[in-house]
């Protein structure tokens, strides 16, 4: 049995063997005969996600008016400069390597919940995690 790879070889599951693609090579020329045999490998398996990037999920909020308006909502609302606060400080770890994912989902619904949003701010808000491929990670819910 064989399974196809992202790269130029085969993987022979028997042995967890690479084999090239070379025609001189005896491995591979038995895998062409297992082919003419009627076989089929199996595929090759999907790329792993991007891995999350917190620092280019920040560069990107820092651009938008969603994070003015959480700079501004701070200003007026202790409520709002608490969830703001968190929210940064949790980011802050993500960026250091500590990404602590439910506290951080929690503080972005408290930000969200705690503050008036535009439509656009949100979908502003949205594009910063597609920026930092956090978005199958985190969600935004809609504010109450």
């Amino acid at each position: 049995m064989y399974q196809l790879t992202s790269g130029d070889t085969i993987l022979r599951l028997s042995d967890n063997a690479f084999i090239p693609q070379a025609p001189v090579n005896r491995d591979y020329r038995e895998y062409l005969d297992w082919l003419e045999e009627g076989n089929t490998p199996l595929p090759a398996p999907p790329p792993p996600p991007p891995a999350p990037d917190y620092f280019a999920f920040w560069e990107s909020l820092l651009q938008t008016s969603a994070y003015q308006s959480i700079r501004t909502q701070s200003v007026g609302s202790l409520l709002m400069n608490t969830a703001a606060t968190e929210f940064i400080a949790l980011i802050g770890d993500a960026k250091m390597g500590r990404p602590i994912e439910p506290a951080i989902q929690g503080s972005i619904l408290a930000v969200l919940s705690t503050g008036t949003f535009t439509e656009a701010e949100l979908l502003e808000f949205q594009a910063a995690l597609v920026a930092g491929n956090l978005d199958a990670i985190y969600t935004l819910e809609a504010q109450s």
